[in-house]
């Protein structure tokens, strides 16, 4: 994990020696003094373990008016595992990676998980979800394996960030939600297999305020990374092909009917001129009986 951080600047100072020994028994003493550290500095170490660096989670804290805090995991972890494939892929298999469907998939279903997790928390007299919150049948769907890998990988990771934050004392305050409460495998599944349009514009059409909030923060800086929609590209080259078909039919067409006048306009030349050889015919006998 710490591979893929490299490149983000530690949010806190060790020593030259022990710079090799992160998260060893090396620094225990510097640890234990971060947990005395305030909850901003505890979130910014959090992140950089995540692959943040400080910009990004300074981006992430600062827009905690719209971003709730307990949906700082998912955000960082689904930033984190599109870095992850893209470093692990390389550019010659970036279609391997996460797609544009797949990552609004991810924060479509979390935040719906979420918001489910909050309506049972405050009624826990609660028996059934209002139809605003209603989700598909999981018995109704097929996953393909490529996206039971994805789901996979995101519980995973997020179970794996809920150990790191406790750790850091992040639990359960700020980060009240578990894992469980930022999954919904179901949604997921159905928004992936969809075959709707998967563009930004379409996306943030049908997108809530708030997951076009998270979706920018994950995507500000992952969205080159991110793999092409095979389903999309293969819609483009279909309309494409339409359009060429359909302006060739267009040129025929019109060369058809120019043909046609020309033919048409031929055909009136011959006749004229067909009619000035019978006068001069005619002329030409006028003579002769006249002589």
């Amino acid at each position: 994990m710490l591979s893929a951080t490299r490149s983000a600047e530690l949010p806190f100072i060790l020593e030259e020696a022990g710079d090799n020994e992160l998260l060893t028994n090396t620094h225990a003493d510097a640890f234990a003094g971060l947990l005395d550290e305030p909850v901003q500095a505890r979130l910014k170490v959090f992140g950089y373990i995540l692959a943040s660096d400080e910009n990004r989670t300074d981006a992430l804290i600062s827009s905690s008016s719209k971003v709730p805090e307990p949906l700082y995991p998912l955000c960082l972890v689904l930033r984190y595992l599109i870095l992850k494939e893209q470093h692990r892929l390389g550019e010659s298999s970036r279609r391997f990676n996460w797609s544009l469907k797949q990552v609004y998939a991810a924060v479509a279903a979390g935040h719906l998980a979420y918001t489910i997790h909050e309506a049972l928390k405050s009624d826990t007299a609660l028996t059934s979800l209002p139809s605003s919150l209603s989700y598909p049948d999981p018995l109704t769907i097929e996953p393909t394996t490529r996206d039971i890998h994805l789901q996979t990988s995101i519980q995973l990771t997020l179970h794996s960030a809920y150990q790191l934050a406790q750790s850091l004392l992040l639990c359960p305050e700020p980060f009240s939600a578990p894992p469980s409460a930022l999954v919904l495998g179901s949604l997921f599944h159905r928004i992936s297999q969809s075959t709707d349009e998967a563009t930004r514009d379409s996306i943030s059409a049908a997108s809530s305020a708030l997951e076009n909030v998270m979706l920018d923060w994950i995507l500000h800086d992952t969205e080159q990374h991110l793999a092409i929609d095979v389903e999309a590209l293969r819609k483009t080259k279909r309309e494409r092909k339409k359009e060429e078909k359909k302006q060739q039919a267009a040129a025929t067409e019109a060369e058809k009917k120019q043909r046609a006048a020309a033919a048409k306009q031929n055909a009136s030349r011959s006749a004229f001129a067909l009619l000035q050889l019978d006068n001069g015919d005619g002329e030409e006998e006028d003579s002769e009986n006249e002589e």
